[in-house]
């Protein structure tokens, strides 16, 4: 379990992790605990805080999830099927991409967070929830192809959470499932027939040796590495994608690569970058934002 140092401004979010520990790492009895000390605390007396720490507390008590498994109708910038979980507590792999990882920021809006909690609480304890929701995201397809995201948020935790997706992938064959990861060691200690309808992203700031990414990139799942570049200054999402950006990036990685546009389903006219096999070995780089 990877744990994010907040500054000392930040103590509402210092709290939050503080719940999203006992969720990964606790019981389900200190969950509650953790979740009723912040319903008490002064930080969450607003209404949002107070009715989402409501639904929370009863999928707690129900194992019923009151906020939607997966995301359906995607946003701006994601318009894709995804799936998140609690950031840090959930990375195993992370390293120095705690300090910049933009899943926190979430942390600001209570159904945001209540969303990330409640998929964790339900991967430990009610796995089969998340099953049946694919089940249902698959069949409103009918029968047609369409992308998923994988842990917009979070990561593997564990080596049972690689087995119970990869074997739940191969039962939607009809998913184009991908996702950004950093937990190799757990990908790795896999021992199925690899899901060819996932496509494995290397994604950068991990804590992973050059032999552990050596041995990942042999796998018939990865395509490549996905990096985030410093390029001197933090970028806005809106900035992704501009010549300046593109020449920047260009500038700090001079390695043949893949600039990211920002926008998912825009980078190429056969489909999204980093689900395409077709860019086997080829690093897709954006700029840190």
């Amino acid at each position: 379990m990877q744990i994010k140092l907040f500054s000392n401004s930040a103590q509402k979010f210092k709290a939050l992790q503080g719940l999203a520990i006992a969720i990964q790492g606790g019981t389900q009895h200190s969950a509650m605990q953790a979740l009723k000390t912040l319903q008490a605390s002064p930080m969450f007396t607003g209404k949002g805080w107070q009715d989402n720490f409501a639904k929370l507390e009863h999928t707690f008590k129900t194992l019923d999830p009151n906020y939607s498994v997966f995301s359906l109708n995607g946003n701006s910038k994601l318009p894709f099927v995804s799936f998140s979980s609690l950031p840090g507590v959930t990375c195993p792999g992370a390293g120095e991409c705690l300090d910049f990882c933009y899943s926190f920021r979430a942390w600001r809006y209570p159904a945001a967070f209540m969303r990330q909690a409640q998929n964790a609480y339900l991967m430990r304890y009610a796995p089969d929830s998340i099953v049946k929701a694919l089940h249902v995201v698959d069949t409103s397809f009918k029968g047609l192809q369409y992308d998923v995201r994988l842990y917009v948020d979070g990561d593997f935790s564990s080596d049972n959470d690689v087995k119970f997706w990869f074997n739940l992938i191969k039962t939607v064959p009809n998913a184009r499932v991908y996702g950004y990861s950093k937990s190799f060691n757990q990908i790795m200690s896999y021992e199925g027939e690899l899901p060819s309808n996932y496509v494995l992203n290397i994604s950068g700031g991990h804590n992973a040796h050059a032999t552990m990414i050596t041995a990942i990139k042999t796998l018939s799942i990865t395509r490549g590495e996905f990096i985030a570049v410093r390029i001197g200054k933090k970028v806005r999402s809106s900035d992704h994608g501009k010549p300046e950006t593109v020449k920047a990036l260009r500038q700090a990685f001079t390695d043949k690569a893949f600039p990211c546009p920002g926008t998912c389903g825009t980078c190429t006219g056969k489909g999204h970058a980093c689900g395409m096999q077709a860019l086997k070995g080829v690093p897709i780089i954006i700029a840190m934002h």
